[in-house]
Parts: C-alpha cells; sequence; structure tokens
C-alpha cells in the first residue's frame, strides 16, 4: 500500500555492474539525491528498487505521486559493503525489515541463481500484513530451492494472522542456537539492524560475518 517498485532501463553510461546487496545514488528529476539499494540480481539487465513513501518525505512523496514511465533518472555508484561473499560455503542468514528487502531478495536470488546449496534462512518482519510485498516472488524462489527457508514475521498485525508474530530477531533467536560459520546480511530500519547484529553475535556469528547497511 506504501511500496513502489520502480524499475529502470540503463540508457547511457553502462554497462552498470555491481555485487548483490549494495546501492546506488539515484537523483529523479528535480529531486535531491538518496541511496535505495538494488533488488535485482547483477546479471539482469534493468535496475529494481523499493520505495516506501514517507509521509512528508520530497523523494518518496515524488515517486509515489508523480514519477512516470518515460522519465529520466541519474544513478551514481555502486556503494555498500552489505554484498553477498560468493565464496562463502556455509550457512546464510538474510534479515529483512520493511523495504530493507530490496538488498536481501537481490543477495538471496543471486545466491540461488548462482547454485549456492547451503542452507538460507530468509527473515522478512513488517508491522502487520498490508505491508507485506513482493511475496509471490519470494514464495515462488521457496518453493524451486529446498535449501530456502522463508520466515515471514509481523510485529504488530491488526486482527487474527496465521503468520508468526513478534519481531523478527526473536524469530531468529527461537530458530537457531548454534550458528557458528554462518554469514549474515542485514537491512532495513536501524533499531532493527542494531538489535540483530549483538543477537546474531550470541548465536556464534562472528562480528566480521554480519554484514549490514542501515536504513537511516
Amino acid at each position: 500500500h506504501d511500496v513502489r517498485r520502480v524499475v529502470m532501463d540503463i540508457e547511457s553510461g553502462g554497462p552498470f555492474s555491481f555485487s548483490a546487496g549494495q546501492y546506488l545514488t539515484v537523483t529523479f528529476p528535480g529531486q535531491a539525491p538518496r541511496d535505495f539499494s538494488m533488488a535485482n540480481r547483477p546479471d539482469q539487465r534493468q535496475l529494481e528498487f523499493h520505495i516506501r513513501h514517507i509521509p512528508g518525505g520530497g523523494v518518496s512523496g515524488f515517486v509515489a505521486s508523480d514519477l512516470t514511465p518515460g522519465m529520466t533518472a541519474r544513478v551514481e555508484g555502486p556503494s555498500g559493503v552489505s554484498y553477498l561473499r560468493e565464496s562463502h560455503r556455509g550457512p546464510i542468514v538474510a534479515i529483512a525489515g520493511s523495504t530493507g528487502l530490496a538488498p536481501i531478495v537481490s543477495i538471496v536470488d543471486t545466491a540461488l541463481a548462482m547454485g549456492m546449496r547451503q542452507d538460507i534462512w530468509l527473515y522478512f518482519g513488517v508491522r502487520g500484513e498490508q505491508d507485506l510485498y513482493l511475496m509471490d516472488r519470494l514464495e515462488g524462489l521457496a518453493r524451486d530451492h529446498a535449501n530456502l527457508h522463508l520466515e515471514v514475521v509481523l510485529s504488530e498485525p491488526k486482527g487474527p494472522t496465521p503468520r508468526r508474530k513478534g519481531l523478527v530477531t526473536e524469530a531468529v533467536a527461537f530458530d537457531h542456537s548454534d550458528l557458528d560459520g554462518a554469514k549474515a546480511y542485514i537491512a532495513g530500519p536501524p533499531a532493527m539492524v542494531e538489535a540483530a547484529v549483538p543477537l546474531l553475535e550470541s548465536l556464534g556469528v562472528r562480528r566480521q560475518d554480519c554484514h549490514a547497511d542501515a536504513f537511516y
């Protein structure tokens, strides 16, 4: 209800390369530059962003109300250190809050497309059912890949729900007691990221294996 999926063709300055999980600085017409993570795989020709409308937000308001097909935007980058480590063979824990899903789905989709066979746990946390998006894509990946475990968690559901309830970090703690050898990728609200890192460390993930770019 408040997220726009923005897809861009690269018309000049390409080819464009990045690592799954990185972000770009995007400048829409007449707007200030803002950082947005790519949701597509690096091998895909179009760039995809997930932009949530924040009340009073200039750029997100423009995207929600005024952005139309055919407009031109400028992108610069890539940036970010929370990208897929392709040589890693241990388990992967990927935690997304809200539109932090964009870099996380890029990481997970890329890992699966590369044939990485280790267990991949994808946790997607939002407030309520109305805040979920991209579920067809996520559920399709989970159906097609037995090593992908998708967990959707609602922190403030309105009314009964068959989904898990609580904080997404609580779900991670409930599901795992030993994550030694795992790599973790975390994206979303700063409070969620700041809670997830010490939790993962307590479960055995080394600090250098916790990769995060918080959305301030």
